[in-house]
């Protein structure tokens, strides 16, 4: 993905396709102190560098795998890979 921006950073929505999330999701990672902005646009909106949405993602990952045991990552496979990944 390459920022629609000359600059190099990315919007909400540009950070989101780059971590395979929803754009409420980065707020919410924004929200709760895994991400932080690298800097805002002309209207004030965060801007984020892809360096910066990878290591967040890596973070909420490690963080979700700690505190639940499971890897979110296994969350978006069938039940059934699930299963059998259990047993």
């Amino acid at each position: 993905m390459h920022p629609s921006r000359g600059d190099g950073y990315l919007t909400t929505a540009e950070a989101a396709i780059v971590a395979g999330v929803v754009p409420a999701t980065i707020t919410k990672w924004k929200q709760r102190g895994h991400l932080a902005p690298s800097g805002l646009d002309e209207r004030g909106r965060p801007l984020y560098t892809p360096e910066t949405v990878r290591a967040a993602e890596r973070r909420v990952q490690a963080n979700g795998l700690r505190a639940s045991g499971i890897d979110p990552r296994l969350l978006r496979k069938s039940r059934r890979a699930l299963a059998a990944q259990a047993a």
